[in-house]
């Protein structure tokens, strides 16, 4: 999920066809250091490890991986018993442990940030069905501290940044709340534009 290891963001649009979005991106000053010099405002890639769930401790399941502050090492299994091992480098690394308040911290508090130094600023999660995209973008309750997840946290930084902001400046907040399906988009909050296009 997320944002400055290099390589990671170029093999991952290489290997989707997007090289022409990666040669873009990082020749603008969204893809380079957004302010001051900090690391926290460049590409970076992060990930989230969630705990094993109910299904899966019934079934002897047992976690497959070993990981630090930016490594992770995969164990695999083929179908002879053969084992094998791939390792990954991030940024950073939330453990199962961890909370929505540190992802929220560490991910989107620089971004917000910097949106307000005049900076784009995109995050977007990336994994499969299960791996915990949801839980961690929205949270399992908008109404709870603990629970709540990155998008209801970064709206409240928004708007606690606008109020507390110098009354002689002005703010304009839209929002569009798309989906993508089966390689449609369609936009949730006007349903009859349900096949909308890509315009770069």
């Amino acid at each position: 999920f997320f944002f400055q290891a290099e390589d990671g963001i170029r093999d991952f649009c290489l290997s989707r066809g997007l090289g022409d979005v990666y040669k873009r991106q990082t020749q603008s000053t969204w893809g380079r250091q957004m302010s001051k010099g900090t690391s926290e405002a460049s590409i970076r890639v992060v990930c989230r490890l969630r705990p094993l769930n109910e299904l899966e401790k019934s079934k002897g399941g047992q976690l497959c991986v070993q990981f630090s502050n930016k490594s992770i090492k995969v164990k695999t299994q083929n179908e002879d018993g053969a084992e094998g091992a791939h390792d990954f480098t991030f940024d950073h690394i939330f453990g199962p442990d961890s909370t929505q308040a540190q992802v929220f911290t560490e991910v989107a508090i620089p971004v917000i940030d910097n949106v307000f130094r005049g900076y784009n600023g995109t995050i977007f999660a990336y994994g499969q069905t299960s791996s915990g995209r949801t839980f961690t973008m929205e949270g399992p309750s908008i109404d709870s501290d603990s629970h709540k997840g990155l998008i209801p946290r970064m709206f409240d930084r928004m708007f606690e940044i606008i109020v507390n902001a110098s009354e002689s400046m002005e703010f304009t907040v839209k929002v569009s709340f798309l989906e993508i399906y089966n390689e449609k988009i369609q936009d949730l909050l006007d349903p009859k534009k349900n096949n909308l296009q890509i315009k770069d």
